[in-house]
Formats: C-alpha cells, structure tokens, sequence
C-alpha cells in the first residue's frame, strides 16, 4: 500500500483550496452562462478534493495526537464544535461581498497552515505536547458502546418506558458517596 508522510495530504489540501480561492478572487462567473460551467464544475471537483485530503488529515492527525479514547471524543467534539460554528458564522455573514469572505478564507488558511507547520516543527523537535485537561463528569457515564463491553446499549441508560433500574441492576450501588465532592478531587 502506498504510505504518504502525513503533511503531504494535509498540505496538498490547502494548497488546492489556496489556488481555488486566489482563482475565485479573480474570476466571478456569470450567471446563467452555460459556458462558464464545465470551469464551475471542475472548481467544485477540485473544492470537494481538497476538502476530502482536508478533513480526513485532520482527522487522523487528531487521532494521533490523542490516543486515549476518552480524549477523542472530547477532541472530535470540540473539533465538529468549531465546524458548525464557522458554517454559522458564514450564515451570518452572508450580505458580506465575496471578495471579504473569499480573503478571510484565504487568511484563514493562512494562518492554519501556519499553525500546523509550527507543531510540525516542535514534533520534530520531539518537544513534549501539553494535552488539555478534561475535566470528569460529575455522574456515573453508561451506555457508550466503544468504552464498555459489546452489549452496553442494554446497561438502562436509556428508560425502558416504566421499568425500575434496580430490577434490571441488582447489584449496582447508587451511594451518593461515590461521586467526588469537589473539583479538586476529581481533577487530583
């Protein structure tokens, strides 16, 4: 199988969208012109390439970074927490010409490329990353399939329209001992 350094996809991404939003700044289509639309849809092709090398580098780099299950979860939210974000941010702007969107993209970009090249060089540097803290939930997490046993879907963590808990969990204690009383224990 053909192995790629992982910068290479990332970077090829942005390059591609980098040539896309310097060529859209520089060329508006027409509407309604039938001419101008294999150039629009070979635009759109190479958009949706970009993002495709885009997305699933970023991924993978996050899941490198953060091998702990429970760290992934926190990261690819917060990750899909900032997507949405932006894809509601651009709503918003939308009585923004098109030269200012098309230049905080490109700026953006800029500034992503840069940031990533930067932890590209302090990896290399083997400098030792600083993982944020996240902080325990207060109650007892059931039901998460990927961090129990095969048939967590069945421990109740979702009613059971009228069924009492204890029947189903006998031996299970709900003391209200166990939950730590402050963050400095938990986080301890």
């Amino acid at each position: 199988m053909l192995r790629l350094r992982r910068q290479i996809p990332l970077l090829a991404g942005a390059l591609l969208h980098a040539a896309l939003l310097v060529t859209l700044f520089c060329w508006a289509p027409e509407p309604r012109n039938l001419l101008q639309a294999p150039l629009l849809y070979a635009i759109i092709v190479l958009w949706g390439t970009g993002s495709a090398l885009n997305k699933t580098s970023i991924s993978i780099l996050l899941g490198m970074l953060y091998e702990d299950k429970e760290r992934q979860d926190f990261i690819f939210t917060i990750y899909h927490w900032w997507q949405a974000l932006a894809i509601f941010t651009v709503y918003l702007w939308s009585g923004l010409p098109m030269k200012a969107k098309l230049s905080i993209m490109l700026l953006t970009l800029a500034v992503a490329v840069g940031t990533y090249l930067w932890m590209e060089h302090k990896l290399a540097q083997h400098v030792a990353y600083r993982l944020p803290r996240i902080p325990r939930p207060r109650h007892k997490m059931r039901g998460y399939r990927y961090l129990e046993e095969d048939d967590s879907d069945e421990t109740g963590s979702e009613s059971d329209g009228g069924k009492d808990d204890s029947d189903d969990h006998p031996a299970e204690v709900t003391n209200g001992d166990e939950q730590p009383k402050d963050d400095d224990d938990q986080l301890g």
